[in-house]
């Protein structure tokens, strides 16, 4: 382990000089929520050193007077990295907001009369009266390119926020210097309109957690619980914004089981969330996937994909959700609407995947009756939320082609209890 040290303190000291951050040691600052996204954002922000200051000064992009939050600090093992973390609460909503990290409050350039190492993010709107975007994916880093790449697509797109599924640095638990990686990419690529930092809502996959240990304890995953802000602190859990969209994370077999405690708290999820237009479950193994399959038998064949089929979709299908974001088999898939195992054009759930971020593809099924589009692409989801409670999918693959998109007519599929 003490290499891996080593190679983190390197790497990381050989980077700095390309980063304008604040502070000389920052590596990558990234944005979270814990809570209410219209009136919350949790700033986060990784340090080499353990006297580096937690504060945020913080204000309303037309303010003039600075405000400021002290948070917490912790180092993340096994690696040499120190992360800092403020919970900013009292916020207005879909507005946007400058900060800076330090001891003392930022500086403005006279002449452009932006802050100095300064940074911007916005809040979620608290009723949905104008679009909201998303964008969506993951297994994201085989390499720094790819997800540099991928990166700078989902900035162009200027969403409100993101939605990872997993497979994220592939640091396995034991690689520090994937994750310097991943934060820095997304830390200057993952930039909206002026700038502003798009804030992501991470969930967990296999890449997450140290090969071979059954433990399924935050030790286990040290970096996805050590770097990110997580509610509640567990790998499931539900964010919702206002009384339109609810995203829900699940753990497909990682840290948690599919079935017992996690099943029971997705059908109590679900039940509790029945009055939000949009819902969304993502999670990074897939019930119907493209690739992984033993010879001369389908993808939804195997025994995890079973395991989801018999345990959470039909909650998804009791109580109706928006669509459901899958991964981890590297392609990309978009299922017909699926209602019982069956297509079903009216009343059936979209399952959106395959995970194809920043990693190699690999090859797809072309009898698998479910998929209405796959193929071996890059990609990330464009998803629009329309007032009308339309919803826009787009496919973007490397080059920013958009070639696939859906539209899904209805906020969440009619709960299957309700049919005659």
């Amino acid at each position: 382990m003490r290499l891996n040290y080593i190679r983190c303190s390197v790497v990381a000291c050989h980077l700095l000089p390309f980063w304008a951050g604040a502070q000389s040691d920052t590596i990558g600052v990234y944005l979270m929520w814990q809570r209410d996204p219209a009136t919350t954002m949790t700033v986060s922000w990784i340090n080499l050193y353990e006297h580096a200051p937690a504060k945020v000064w913080y204000r309303a992009a037309s303010a003039s007077e600075w405000q400021s939050q002290a948070g917490q600090r912790h180092a993340v093992s096994p690696s040499v990295l120190q992360v800092r973390r403020v919970e900013l609460t009292g916020l207005d909503p879909d507005r946007v907001y400058e900060f800076g990290l330090g001891d003392k409050a930022p500086s403005e350039d006279k002449t452009t009369k932006e802050i100095k190492g300064g940074y911007k993010f916005r809040t979620m709107p608290q009723a949905l009266a104008r679009p909201v975007r998303f964008v969506a994916g993951g297994d994201m880093m085989h390499s720094r390119q790819m997800a540099d790449t991928m990166n700078r697509r989902a900035g162009a797109l200027d969403p409100d926020f993101a939605v990872f599924g997993g497979d994220l640095a592939y640091a396995n638990g034991v690689d520090a210097t994937r994750w310097i990686d991943w934060f820095q990419s997304w830390t200057i690529h993952g930039r909206g309109k002026g700038g502003r930092l798009i804030p992501m809502v991470v969930g967990i996959g296999n890449h997450e957690v140290r090969s071979g240990s059954k433990m399924r304890a935050p030790e286990d995953a040290p970096y996805y619980h050590g770097f990110f802000a997580l509610p509640g602190g567990r790998s499931n859990f539900a964010i919702d914004c206002g009384r339109y969209l609810s995203l829900v994370a699940l753990d497909s077999g990682h840290m948690q089981p599919v079935a017992g405690a996690q099943t029971k708290w997705l059908e109590e999820t679900l039940g509790a969330r029945a009055g939000q237009r949009f819902l969304f479950p993502f999670y990074h193994y897939p019930a119907y996937g493209t690739a992984k399959s033993s010879k001369g038998a389908m993808p939804y064949e195997n025994a995890r994909a079973v395991e989801i089929r018999n345990h959470w979709v039909p909650l998804f299908e009791r109580y109706g959700i928006s669509a459901a974001f899958e991964h981890d088999h590297h392609n990309y898939k978009r299922t017909h609407p699926l209602l019982q195992h069956r297509r079903d054009d009216a009343r059936g759930i979209v399952y959106l995947g395959d995970g194809a971020w920043g990693v190699n593809t690999r090859t797809v099924p072309t009898n698998a009756w479910y998929l209405a589009h796959a193929e071996p692409r890059r990609h990330l989801f464009h998803v629009t939320l329309h007032p009308e409670d339309r919803i826009s999918v787009e496919a973007v693959d490397a080059d920013g082609l958009v070639f696939d998109r859906t539209t899904i007519e209805h906020a969440r599929t009619p709960p299957l209890a309700a049919a005659p």
